[in-house]
């Protein structure tokens, strides 16, 4: 219903919000490090859950294909 929607909402909010300072914690190293890090840490995970490295692979291109250049 909708308190499990608000309550993902809450969750995914969080999460980017984790990220973003996990992301600035490292910002010494780089943001090509932090992003091949970041893409390869989030590709295992995908991999090591899906059930096989082709559905794995296939979720992690799909995610890819949904983000867009932020011109602003």
């Amino acid at each position: 219903g909708i308190m499990s929607v608000d309550k993902n909402d809450k969750l995914r909010a969080r999460l980017y919000e984790d990220l973003l300072e996990a992301s600035d914690n490292a910002k010494n190293l780089g943001v090509p490090e932090v992003v091949w890090f970041g893409i390869a840490f989030f590709t295992q995970i995908a991999l090591d859950c899906a059930p096989s490295v082709k559905e794995g692979r296939k979720l992690v291109k799909e995610a890819a294909n949904t983000v867009r250049k932020d011109i602003s």
